[in-house]
């Protein structure tokens, strides 16, 4: 009975994490002036606009890879620890995403030129 009660809690957890998983989108941050973001084959470019938690929605990427092409001294780095991607209230994500950088949530719009 015990070996019954055992299996089944296990079932029921595997199911229950299998249903709370998000699938977010992987990222690539470059890290030129300005900043690149690319995600889902869309290019961003960020913007010094400062957007609060309010503005925002759901975490929709992450950033997975930076590469790194202009090198800046530890403390002169704008773009330390880019992390997480958010969805911007009333914006398509087609057309502006939210950035995570510094603890502070920037703007990036999508890149016109490609």
């Amino acid at each position: 009975m015990k070996k019954a009660i055992t299996i089944s809690l296990i079932f029921i957890s595997i199911i229950l994490s299998g249903c709370n998983s998000i699938n977010l989108s992987d990222a690539e941050f470059t890290n030129v002036t300005p900043a690149e973001i690319k995600m889902d084959n869309i290019t961003y470019l960020l913007t010094d606009e400062v957007l609060t938690t309010n503005e925002v929605e759901d975490q929709i990427g992450k950033v997975t890879q930076i590469q790194v092409l202009v090198s800046y001294s530890e403390d002169q780095n704008p773009f330390k620890n880019p992390s997480k991607i958010f969805k911007v209230k009333d914006r398509s994500v087609e057309k502006a995403i939210a950035i995570q950088v510094n603890d502070k949530l920037y703007l990036a719009n999508i890149d016109e030129s490609f």
